[in-house]
């Protein structure tokens, strides 16, 4: 089992923060566990929704604190926190399908890879804005106090047209959709969560996303 002397190494100093990356790793951890037990379809299904709940609580959280201390990478840390959430959803349909294609060996190296790659590498890059360096720095405050409402980001894909009919009520509210998707504005990122969220995806696009995980 995980112990608080092996944790330490990966506390960054923020204790909203960190009290939720321990309850990550004792998860990991308890993964594990079974894992050498010989884990159930049961067990894998619990650790798979403790992962759902706690990418959408720990990433809010997250998200907030960067944007209550205008941290100027926040875009590009919630595009990390999409692309693990969007992992997870896709386990998820996958298992829901066919749990005998989840590789239990293989999810378990992942989440603790991406763990300590994450929290050591680029959680720990807030801890001067939250309460170092730069967490009393007003002006910077006042620049970036609308960071992630704003902002536009450089997209390299090609467009394509999409038509589609919608409520008349509704078209302004697709038109602004249609923006931050076409700039690739954070928003677009809220967006395409909240599209996964609401309609799910199809088992081909999760096998794609969790195919890393898989046998």
């Amino acid at each position: 089992m995980l112990d608080n002397e092996w944790f330490e190494q990966y506390k960054i100093g923020v204790p909203l923060i960190d009290a939720d990356h321990l309850n990550l790793f004792r998860e990991v951890a308890r993964f594990n566990e079974h894992l050498q037990s010989g884990m159930s379809a049961e067990d894998l299904g619990k650790s798979l929704n403790f992962l759902d709940k706690y990418v959408g609580a720990h990433f809010a959280r997250e998200e907030m604190l960067m944007r209550e201390k205008a941290y100027p990478y926040y875009t590009q840390h919630k595009t990390l926190h999409l692309q693990l959430k969007k992992v997870v959803f896709a386990v998820r349909r996958v298992f829901e399908t066919d749990m005998e294609k989840v590789d239990k060996e293989k999810l378990h190296q992942f989440l603790r890879d991406w763990l300590i790659e994450h929290i050591l590498k680029v959680d720990a890059k807030l801890v001067p804005y939250v309460n170092g360096a730069y967490s009393n720095d007003s002006r910077s405050v006042e620049r970036l106090q609308f960071i992630g409402l704003s902002e536009e980001v450089t997209i390299d894909e090609e467009l394509v047209a999409v038509t589609v009919k919608v409520p008349q009520s509704k078209q302004k509210v697709i038109e602004r959709c249609a923006f931050a998707l076409m700039h690739n504005t954070p928003e677009a990122q809220d967006l395409e969560e909240i599209a996964l969220a609401a309609t799910g995806m199809t088992i081909e696009e999760a096998m794609e996303l969790a195919g890393a995980v898989l046998y």
